[in-house]
This record gives C-alpha cells, structure tokens and sequence, in this order.
C-alpha cells in the first residue's frame, strides 16, 4: 500500500508501526521502551529504521 502511495516527509503512516513494535518489545523485554522512527519507506526510503530503547522512566 504505501510503495502506491505519494511520498511524504509526515511520519504519521508510520506511528501505528511504531506503537505495534512498541507494545511487542515491551512484552518481550517486560519492560516499557522509546520507539523513534529514524527513516520510512513513506519518505523514500528503502525500508523503515526504527530505534528501540528502553525507557528512563
């Protein structure tokens, strides 16, 4: 869907990504985690690049 779609600098397609890796890495870990979206596929990129790391909080 998104390789039909038009190419744009928002994130806002990838948040639901980001929330899904999230909730998954937090379960595996058993501890809550930051996920920042580095690149997209929406933005022309080859694939996505998330950072994962675990929350200070």
């Amino acid at each position: 869907m998104l390789e039909e779609a038009t190419l744009s600098q928002s994130l806002t397609w990838c948040y639901c990504t980001a929330g899904y890796s999230k909730k998954l890495f937090e379960l595996v870990f058993e501890t809550p985690v930051d996920v920042e979206i580095l690149q997209s596929i929406q933005q022309g990129f080859d694939y996505c690049l998330m950072r994962v790391t675990f929350s200070k909080d």
